[in-house]
């Protein structure tokens, strides 16, 4: 089997393949072992007629397509392979030479990851990590956040929701532009029981610190600016209004940071506890250094790097995006449906202002995977396996049996391939560039 490469636009590569004629004979004599049950042919019983015979009637034209058929799909993977052309779309499959006693040749176009070199990365990674030190501040914040998750919440009646409060809100959010109208207007979010904890962030930026002073009954309209990072696009950016009341406030009882505290959290008392918070935030901070250079290292690689985006890897990056979207819509006890049609918007509509940074996320993991071939990162399979098993266990299956399911999914590269972009990210993200041999 020869096999020739040659990379199209948009992403596709033309493997052409080509069969010797000999190969191609073997196929046919094959191929009419195949196919001659499914005929009858006068005189004979089914599956018994000789091949002159089936060939009179029938036509040689079903052994030769039968043949083709065999020989594509005994020989697409190892031609792919043997290309190193790694596919992520559907092939086409054109047969261009289908004749007796001359070679079989078929070409597969399909959509493939770039072939990337990314090359020498010494000077970026020059690029500082900046650790920041830990400081009392930063220590005390976290043991106040362990004593709240032991907090017991207690009703308050009288007194104005305050910082860490636990409300419920009814609430309905409109556009700024349907303000005057807004009567007469669909809301984008609508909920009598709209829960927020105050100071958690996990509301709309702006939310929480405008219902600080608010009292239960107390109807008022907030005014606000949705961040361009939201993860719903439609919102980016845009002014909206929400009439809300709190229609219920509970604060947190806060126990103190003590050894009983300790010990209801698993420590054996207090220092324990302490040490292991030190310890914990300084993680994090060493996290948060590393994923800022991580991101500045890719930044400059994104520029420097020019290929094209396989359009399949976009909707696959677009998929998980929307599903994004829902959860957080389900959140909030709207639909996708209903969301769209608040918007005016129509699901190409979302997926047109959606695709930007869906291509960025490509453009990254593709670019991850090229630093792991070319710093000869690998996958054991004793990692594949480790990696699976909280899966099976959150699922309550057996670990050989989600395996199976997995690779039968066609799953199992998929997660290979994010244990390779974790090392390249791991790397990109603390590796230090070669020191020069300082030689008198």
């Amino acid at each position: 089997m020869d096999v020739a490469l040659e990379r199209l636009p948009n992403a596709v590569a033309k493997v052409s393949v080509t069969i010797e004629p000999s190969d191609f004979s073997q196929a046919v004599d094959r191929a009419f072992k195949s196919v001659v049950g499914r005929y009858n042919i006068p005189g004979f019983r089914r599956g018994k007629a000789p091949r002159k015979i089936f060939e009179r009637y029938v036509g040689r034209g079903v052994l030769l397509q039968e043949a083709a058929q065999q020989l594509v799909d005994r020989h697409y993977r190892d031609a792919l392979q043997q290309a190193s052309v790694d596919p992520v779309g559907e092939p086409q499959i054109n047969i261009v030479a289908l004749d007796e006693d001359k070679p079989f040749q078929f070409d597969i176009e399909v959509e493939s990851k770039p072939v990337i070199e990314v090359g020498s990365l010494d000077d970026l990674l020059g690029e500082p990590l900046t650790i920041p030190d830990a400081t009392e501040e930063d220590f005390s914040h976290e043991l106040d956040k362990l004593a709240r998750t032991q907090a017991q919440l207690v009703p308050v009646e009288d007194d104005p929701v305050s910082m860490g409060d636990h409300v419920i809100l009814k609430l309905k959010g409109y556009l700024a532009d349907n303000e005057d109208d807004s009567e007469d207007s669909e809301p984008f979010v609508e909920d009598d029981e709209y829960g927020v904890e105050i100071g958690s962030g996990m509301a709309v930026e702006g939310l929480e610190t405008q219902l600080i002073g608010l009292k239960l009954g107390e109807p008022q309209k907030i005014r606000l600016t949705y961040p361009e990072s939201h993860p719903d696009v439609a919102l980016q950016g845009q002014e909206v209004i929400f009439d809300v009341t709190v229609t219920d406030i509970k604060r947190p009882d806060v126990p103190a940071v003590d050894d009983d505290l300790a010990t209801a959290l698993g420590w054996e008392n207090e220092k324990e506890m302490r040490e292991a918070v030190e310890e914990r935030v300084r993680d994090r901070l060493k996290q948060q250094a590393r994923g800022v250079r991580e991101s500045a290292i890719l930044g400059k690689l994104k520029e420097r790097l020019s290929f094209d985006l396989p359009s399949e890897l976009v909707k696959r990056a677009l998929h998980n995006q929307l599903h994004e979207l829902e959860n957080m819509l389900r959140q909030m006890g709207v639909s996708v449906d209903d969301y769209l049609e608040s918007r005016e918007m129509s699901v190409d509509q979302l997926h047109e202002d959606m695709r930007p940074q869906a291509e960025e996320r490509v453009k990254e993991e593709l670019i991850l995977e090229a630093v792991a071939r070319e710093n000869g990162f690998t996958v054991t399979n004793e990692e594949l396996v480790d990696s699976v098993r909280p899966m099976a266990e959150a699922y309550r299956q057996p670990l050989e049996q989600m395996i199976a399911v997995l690779q039968q999914h066609g799953d199992w590269d998929v997660i290979k391939t994010s244990l390779l972009i974790s090392k390249a990210s791991d790397f990109l993200a603390s590796a230090q560039p070669p020191q020069e041999d300082e030689q008198g």
